[in-house]
């Protein structure tokens, strides 16, 4: 069963305000709060799960922007490759906490272990679809309640500078070091139109 957000991510500042307010769904199981109900019917369990998945695609948003940017500006591209390599998985790793796995994708992955599964390559191509459609990226979301996993998706957009590393058009020297870092590289040709992928997140659940 597939649940779209047909809604910008809640935004950073509310959430302190959200997990107060949600705060209740802790204090006691979830069978006290929320009686037995499909998916899109539970009242607490889908939005604590859904402001925990946007703060943690917030925080590898904003970690991995602030370390590219300050490659770009140190050493120039082929620096920010070696970054990416790098602290990405960092970041992923770091954020992987308390039953959640955090993790990017998208339907032209550079690292062959970043290749989405089968409900990822249909959400993707969904989202790429509906990009062109002329729906705005912050509104390009989903999520899917499993027996034993909730998952989440937010896309992410091809912005001028991802041309750089992704476009059809990459400085030699640059294309050389992107091949040597990743020999089975097929995130390139991308344009300001496509979606260049998603960030992906589940957790587990009890």
């Amino acid at each position: 069963m597939r649940c779209y957000i047909a809604r910008h991510l809640v935004r950073i500042a509310l959430y302190s305000c959200l997990l107060t307010l949600s705060s209740l769904c802790y204090s006691q199981s979830l069978d006290d709060v929320c009686e037995p109900a499909p998916f899109e019917d539970l009242e607490c369990e889908p939005d604590l799960y859904r402001i925990e998945a946007a703060q943690k695609v917030e925080a590898f948003a904003s970690s991995l922007k602030g370390a590219l940017v300050k490659a770009i500006q140190q050493q120039g591209f082929a620096h920010a490759v070696d970054v990416c390599k790098s602290q990405a998985p960092e970041i992923a790793s770091a954020l992987s906490t308390d039953g959640w796995t955090v993790a990017r994708t998208s339907l032209k992955a550079r690292n062959p272990k970043n290749k989405p599964d089968g409900w990822e390559k249909g959400i993707l191509e969904d989202f790429d679809h509906r990009f062109k459609a002329g729906i705005p990226v912050s509104a390009l979301a989903a999520e899917i309640r499993e027996k034993d996993q909730y998952r989440f998706m937010q896309a992410i957009p091809t912005s001028q500078v991802c041309l750089a590393c992704h476009g059809s058009a990459i400085e030699s020297e640059l294309a050389d070091t992107i091949r040597s870092q990743y020999p089975q590289d097929a995130a390139t040709g991308y344009t300001l139109e496509d979606i260049r992928g998603a960030f992906t997140l589940r957790k587990v659940l009890n």
